[in-house]
């Protein structure tokens, strides 16, 4: 099993040049979760709708986090997996990302304790790894923390 992960374009604002997921998004008001994704898969890795709707809805992840104006935000992603055909290759759409990457499974959790993440992408990611039993609680003695850590009270 291998996972796409986006390289973020350096000219955005936030986190530019680190790790991203395959695409994501903020969820406007005159769109659903599930349409919101559709519309970020063809927009960031050009993932035609016929294969985007093939996504299956797998959770969420919460977590606060400090703004750089100083603020605490509390955040929830919805997290979908999508498995795709082996000869799909993404390709940049809107500028948001300046490259994909096909990495192998033992790649993508070295990647996770680095500084290279995204680290919001970081936990969905890590949320992958859990949920296909690539990380379990006989050999991660930090494994309970972790999974408590995705799924924060907001």
């Amino acid at each position: 099993m291998h996972m796409w992960l986006a390289r973020r374009a350096l000219n955005k604002p936030t986190y530019p040049g680190l790790l991203d997921n395959l695409a994501a998004g903020g969820i406007s008001s005159e769109l659903g979760v599930r349409e919101t994704l559709i519309k970020e898969c063809q927009e960031e890795a050009c993932i035609p709708a016929s294969l985007a709707t093939l996504s299956k809805s797998v959770g969420t992840i919460s977590y606060t986090y400090e703004g750089s104006d100083g603020g605490i935000y509390p955040e929830c992603q919805f997290v979908y997996d999508l498995e795709l055909p082996e000869e799909f290759v993404p390709r940049v759409g809107d500028g948001e990302v300046q490259e994909f990457y096909l990495w192998s499974l033992d790649k993508v959790k070295e990647a996770i304790g680095s500084s290279d993440f995204k680290p919001n992408c970081a936990m969905v990611a890590l949320d992958f790894l859990i949920r296909h039993s690539y990380i379990q609680p006989d050999q991660e003695s930090h494994y309970v923390e972790l999974v408590e850590g995705l799924h924060q009270s907001l």
